[in-house]
This record gives C-alpha cells, sequence and structure tokens, in this order.
C-alpha cells in the first residue's frame, strides 16, 4: 500500500511564495514517494493576517469544522497518510479536523508534520490523537518544523519517515 501526504497551507493570495507547510509536504512527497494533495477551504482565508487570525481563532474556539473543497471519497489506497499543518494558537487549524471526520482512517498510521516559528506543536498532537482514533486510525510520533529551517529540513525529514 501507498502513503498520501494531505496538507493545509496558510498562503498569503497575492503572494508567489509558497507557504512553509507546503515546502514540508512537498520534500515529505519527495522523499517518501507519497502522493500528496492540499486540503483547501472553502472559503479561503483572509490574506490580511490579522483577519485570518480572528477567523483562526473562532474556529478553535468554537471548534468549527469550516468546508473544505479537497475531498478524498476513500484512503483505500494508503496505509500511511502525513498530515501537515501550521500552528495557529497552540493548535491545528479545523480545516484539518474537517478532512480527518470525512473518511475512514481505520488502520491507517497518522504521521503529523507542523510548521511554526517554536518548532512545537502546542496542543496540537493530543488534540488530534484522540480525532484520528475517533475515525479508527493510530497517530504516530509527529515533527515540527521551525519556519527558518524550512529550507534546510530534509535530512530532518529522511530521520523522520525511516
Amino acid at each position: 500500500m501507498g502513503s498520501l501526504v494531505a496538507y493545509f497551507s496558510y498562503e498569503e493570495q497575492n503572494s508567489a511564495k509558497k507557504g512553509n507547510t507546503t515546502v514540508v509536504a512537498e520534500k515529505i512527497a519527495a522523499i517518501t514517494g507519497s502522493d500528496i494533495m492540499r486540503i483547501e477551504p472553502k472559503e479561503r482565508y483572509s490574506s490580511d493576517y490579522d483577519e485570518c487570525c480572528r477567523r483562526a481563532k473562532a474556529e478553535i474556539d468554537g471548534n468549527l469544522r469550516p468546508e473544505i473543497i479537497s475531498h478524498l471519497q476513500t484512503l483505500d489506497a494508503y496505509d500511511t497518510i502525513y498530515i501537515g499543518f501550521p500552528i495557529w494558537y497552540r493548535s491545528y487549524p479545523r480545516v484539518i479536523a474537517t478532512f480527518i471526520d470525512s473518511l475512514d482512517f481505520t488502520g491507517k498510521k497518522v504521521r503529523p508534520f507542523c510548521t511554526n516559528e517554536e518548532g512545537a506543536f502546542g496542543m496540537a498532537a493530543m488534540e488530534l490523537e484522540s480525532l484520528v482514533k475517533r475515525h479508527g486510525g493510530e497517530l504516530e510520533q509527529g515533527i515540527a518544523i521551525k519556519g527558518q529551517d524550512v529550507a534546510t529540513c530534509d535530512d530532518a525529514i529522511r530521520r523522520w519517515v525511516k
């Protein structure tokens, strides 16, 4: 069976620069030979950073599930799912919960990865563990990449995916 890299990355709408999570997701896919898909909210996050933060905080506080447009029908072709996201307010963006809620993870290994300026998961790993278990999956050890290390994290990713 194969593996899938599913990720959400915040990128300003008017910027040609890839977001940190996109860069890491692409590296993981290249190193592991995984399929890759971007998890996209139906309503894009504002390119105004303050507005984006207000929305993200409201979604986390309300445990909301924003609609996504990047649905898969099944995970049958995969045994390992890498799920990536930026850390927002010490947690994961709720579009990740929408993605997990939409699929059956029974028997799947879920390996989270995140990007942020602290290089830590905050509460995200603990919160994801219960969500993934409710959908039949098993959350494995994740990796957190500091934004400043995104360009040079290939060796860390290789050690993590072994």
